[in-house]
């Protein structure tokens, strides 16, 4: 089994190289190649906001890991071909293949502002010579603010010329105080739960040992939380996409629920307070300026490291005992004051204005040209 396993590697590798070759000798097309690993067959927030304010040729790739070997193919055809590729997270394919002269690589992080520590700076399944590789390549890294480029710079490897603080596309949306008055509508017509209630929303992340995904231990007692909260407060979980552990065990609660089938953006919308504790979506909180609380059990044990200082510049209340947090949550909107929303929200997205998409859009215009 290993040596089929290992001749079969090889053939792959060496045809490869052989589609590699081929399509370097055809002729680059004016044409921007959309590529992504976060979802199957769709594109997701900030690239898809620029792939709809792209009138160009442009060509989809939407596949997560791992790929057939005739998606490596089409990858590397579009790829070698495109005058300008954007992705918005790793690239893999990048660490094999050196791409022509004339060829732009716009990468648009999926996360805001500088939080958790990231490729080269933080624990990975990678060597350090592939990280470096995945991101070498980047002619422009789109940032959320000019005090976070530092900070990409270090994590991809590159000159902190090639990090752009021109804003995070999906923000744009966020920003358009109609339509998320229309998201707050929808999830309270979806969740009638929701109407006339204090809406306390818990977006925690996932956890990893040594790159691989462990349980998170929430150490809430959830049976306690749903009878001590009023008639007028609700509790909603909504979990990281990544994680699969589901914290009822099949239990029901009147006033606390899971939702993490809801959309992201509807849920922060209708938060009158967002929890969270290592989740990027503090950045997205903070344009809509939400009151914010952190609450991490496992503050002392999280395997990876911060940009900021966690003790210091969160905009919130740190919390690590389920005895607490009902307490917090009561009095967060006076902790997480909207002058300390606002002082972090112009350090960490301060390039974010509602017109982010036109900015990208009018970066790639002019490599087209």
């Amino acid at each position: 089994i290993d040596l089929l396993k290992k001749v079969k590697r090889v053939g792959v590798n060496y045809i490869s190289k052989f589609i590699t070759a081929y399509y370097r000798r055809k002729p680059l097309e004016n044409r921007v190649f959309f590529y992504t690993i976060r979802a199957d067959g769709r594109l997701l927030e900030n690239i898809s906001c620029v792939y709809d304010g792209c009138s160009c040729e442009k060509v989809v790739f939407a596949k997560m890991l791992p790929h057939s070997f005739r998606q490596i193919a089409r990858v590397r055809k579009y790829m070698l071909t495109s005058k300008v590729i954007v992705t918005d997270d790793y690239m893999k394919y990048l660490r094999a293949v050196r791409l022509r002269d004339g060829q732009k690589v716009v990468q648009l992080w999926h996360a805001g502002g500088a939080f958790k520590r990231f490729g080269l700076d933080a624990p990975s399944k990678l060597t350090r010579l592939e990280e470096y590789k995945t991101h070498s390549q980047y002619s422009d890294v789109c940032v959320t603010s000019e005090y976070v480029r530092q900070f990409y710079a270090h994590a991809f490897g590159v000159d902190i010329d090639v990090i752009k603080a021109i804003g995070s596309p999906r923000t744009d949306a966020i920003l358009d105080s109609e339509k998320v008055r229309e998201k707050q509508e929808m999830i309270k017509t979806k969740h009638p739960l929701l109407k006339d209630k204090k809406v306390y929303v818990y977006f925690p992340t996932f956890r990893e040992f040594e790159g691989s995904l462990i349980p998170l231990e929430t150490k809430i007692d959830w049976a306690r939380l749903n009878d001590e909260l009023s008639d007028d407060e609700v509790f909603v979980v909504s979990r990281h996409p990544v994680m699969k552990d589901e914290f009822f065990k099949g239990a029901f609660y009147s006033r606390v629920k899971d939702y993490t089938s809801d959309p992201t953006p509807e849920l922060l919308a209708i938060a009158d307070v967002v929890i969270t504790d290592y989740s990027s979506i503090i950045f997205d909180a903070s344009l809509m300026n939400k009151s914010m609380l952190f609450y991490c059990p496992d503050y002392g044990n999280y395997e990876r490291d911060f940009y900021l200082d966690y003790d210091k510049d969160l905009p919130g209340e740190i919390i690590s005992d389920f005895e607490q947090l009902l307490p917090a949550l009561r009095r967060a909107d006076e902790i997480s004051s909207p002058e300390v929303i606002s002082a972090f929200r112009e350090k960490e997205m301060g390039a974010c204005d509602g017109k982010s998409t036109d900015r990208v859009v009018e970066l790639i215009k002019d490599y087209l040209k």
